[in-house]
């Protein structure tokens, strides 16, 4: 955690910062952190070089609850969280910083950082929501699965569904992990229902430094792990750090909220994502994008090939090589000039890393997206996540029901 207190006041924050509010911070853990606010110098610039260089030679000194309050402020500390915290501020009706204020500073010290600073100090409820409406931006490789039927809605607003919900999510974590905490939280959004499910995980322990004195302390991490659920569709993104967990969260959502245990049924509900368009076609493979103005050029940024799962006297064998190659415009045609005796189709695509380029405002704005088939397609900037999956869909990437290779849309 010292590193994250390091790395909160960076050089260009400390000549920023709204001094009185990082003074707020502060002040309840001053004696505790050793750090006298009015020891500063008087003169500006100086003051804030001062408090830099206390934040670079800080060590594990700072108490539990200021290190969690900069973690969290850490956490949306960048333009995605900027982004929600405003969102969030809109939706309550709230302003995060007083138009007096950026008059004043012609807007100049308005840094995601400082957002996040001000949210937690004058808006902590939307601060709170903000955080945990985050966790589910910053999930990158979901597991993903598609139900039965589409058009089925969850049941998020009938409370007694919800409670038994949180009953078993509490129940199967417990036995897993014997820890006594978790919470359910319920965001709907638009056509969507987005779920954060709150938990212990393995005990840790730790010596640690208390008031010049060593201790034990035993403690338990919170783990953050999320479903959303979209109806029309009747696909379902689960994110926990381990695959039971993630199957495990799937059947309680389908059991509680759909009411069908079977609804993701078996491998078929992740068969969801395909690579055939591009070992087919091969180096004359190009994404159709035009349909969209908004993107500019869609490349093929990274690729993996191998021989794949192959039978061998009743037993199955896996490939016992695999080559990944890397180029900035074109990574097929890069792969056929490295390999030109390779043919796609007697090789298995393990993944192919995509680069999306979107005009917003004038700007260029590039999105990674890895497809691994069957079931993932993951990228960090969800801003874009509905069109890029309508573009993986008319490409014949992403398989939806009653898809045909030859109905992948034409310019």
């Amino acid at each position: 955690m010292a590193k994250n207190v390091k790395k909160f006041v960076n050089r260009e924050f400390a000549r920023t910062v709204d001094l009185d509010l990082l003074k707020r911070l502060l002040e309840p853990y001053a004696s505790m952190i050793a750090f006298d606010w009015n020891a500063l110098p008087a003169d500006e610039k100086d003051k804030r070089e001062a408090i830099f260089e206390f934040f670079r030679g800080t060590d594990e000194r700072f108490p539990a609850e200021l290190l969690d309050a900069l973690h969290k402020i850490m956490v949306l500390s960048d333009t995605n969280g900027a982004r929600l915290l405003q969102e969030q501020a809109d939706l309550a009706g709230v302003n995060l910083v007083p138009k007096e204020e950026i008059e004043e500073s012609d807007g100049r010290h308005l840094t995601p950082r400082h957002l996040a600073l001000r949210a937690y100090l004058d808006h902590r409820a939307v601060f709170d929501k903000t955080l945990d409406i985050h966790a589910f931006w910053s999930v990158r490789s979901p597991s993903e699965w598609v139900g039965v039927q589409e058009n089925v809605e969850s049941r998020h607003d009938d409370e007694t569904a919800r409670t038994a919900l949180k009953a078993a999510a509490s129940a199967y974590f417990a036995n897993r992990y014997l820890g006594r905490y978790c919470d359910v939280r319920w965001y709907p959004e638009g056509d969507e229902v987005q779920i954060l499910v709150l938990h212990g995980k393995n005990a840790m322990t730790a010596n640690v430094e208390d008031n010049g004195a060593e201790r034990t302390l035993t403690y338990r991490e919170i783990a953050q792990d999320t479903i959303r659920y979209h109806a029309a569709s009747g696909r379902v993104w689960i994110s926990a750090s381990a695959a039971v967990e993630r199957k495990k969260l799937r059947d309680l959502f389908a059991e509680h909220m759909l009411g069908d245990c079977e609804f993701f049924p078996g491998d078929d509900s992740q068969r969801l994502y395909t690579l055939d368009p591009i070992r087919k076609q091969g180096t004359a493979f190009r994404f159709h994008h035009a349909w969209d103005s908004q993107v500019l050029c869609v490349l093929v940024k990274e690729i993996q090939v191998d021989e794949g799962e192959h039978e061998v006297d009743g037993k199955t064998r896996y490939s016992p090589w695999a080559m990944t190659v890397r180029d900035s415009r074109d990574a097929i045609g890069r792969l056929i000039d490295l390999a030109p005796d390779v043919d796609l189709e007697d090789l298995r695509i393990g993944y192919v890393k995509l680069e999306f380029r979107f005009n917003v405002d004038g700007k260029e704005v590039r999105v990674i997206v890895k497809v691994k088939p069957p079931n993932v397609a993951s990228f960090r900037d969800h801003s874009f996540e509905k069109q890029i999956m309508e573009h993986l869909e008319r490409n014949g990437i992403r398989l939806s029901r009653g898809f045909m290779p030859t109905a992948v849309a034409a310019e």
